[in-house]
This record gives structure tokens, C-alpha cells and sequence, in this order.
């Protein structure tokens, strides 16, 4: 990746981060507009995007134990869009920092690990979503 193309990143990021928080009240009233869950409907189980939108909605109001409550995913993909910021971040200082792992088992793992994760919360009502 070019420089150039870093150092964009690099100030774009906050600017978007701050225009989502200006809007907020916006984006959480959008969730009235999305159906409830059709598999959940049926079935009674919790598929993997049951408890996105409330996850989501927790973590702009900066509860986030509440969010990793909802659904686990998406305070994770929080987590990794911040260590590539940051990796980014010092590249644009010119440092290869790496925090995230790069080997394909690795990743494979924690895929596994969302899989279980989505398995057994239908299960134990203490992880499902509230």
C-alpha cells in the first residue's frame, strides 16, 4: 500500500469516527426499519446475526460489556478495525508494527471459535442475546 494512500487512512478514520458519533441518534433510529429475525421467528434458535443491530446499538452508547452480551461479533470486529488502524498508523511513521497474527491457522481458529460461539448460545441462556 502507497504512503500516500496510508496517510488518507490515517485522517480519514477519526473524521468518519466522529461523524458517526454526531449521528448516532440517526443511525440507531434506522433500526426500525429492519424485520425481526425470520430464522429465529421460526425456529426459536438465534442464528449469527441475532443481536447485531442491539450490539451495535449498545456500543455507540459505550456499553460494552452489553454489546458483547448481544453478539460477540461485532465488539470483535471493533477490536480488529482498531489494530489495523494502528497498524496503519505506524506505518504512515514508518514502523512495520504487526498486531494482528497473519497465519491462516490462526484465523481458522477464531472461526472456529464463532462457530461454537453461535452453536452454544442456543443452549446456555446466559450467553444468548437480551
Amino acid at each position: 500500500m502507497s504512503k500516500r494512500l496510508r496517510i488518507v487512512i490515517a485522517a480519514a478514520v477519526p473524521v468518519i469516527a466522529i461523524a458517526v458519533f454526531a449521528l448516532k441518534d440517526y443511525i440507531l433510529g434506522l433500526k426500525r426499519y429492519f424485520p425481526e429475525c425470520f430464522f429465529h421467528k421460526a425456529t426459536g434458535y438465534w442464528c449469527p446475526g441475532c443481536g447485531n443491530t442491539r450490539s451495535v446499538t449498545h456500543m455507540l452508547h459505550g456499553h460494552f460489556v452489553l454489546a458483547l452480551r448481544n453478539n460477540i461479533t461485532i465488539p470483535f470486529l471493533g477490536v480488529l478495525l482498531i489494530l489495523l488502524y494502528a497498524e496503519n498508523l505506524a506505518a504512515v511513521f514508518g514502523r512495520d508494527v504487526k498486531f494482528l497474527p497473519r497465519k491462516g491457522f490462526v484465523w481458522a481458529g477464531v472461526i472456529a471459535a464463532f462457530i461454537m460461539y453461535f452453536v452454544i448460545r442456543n443452549f446456555i441462556p446466559a450467553i444468548a442475546p437480551i
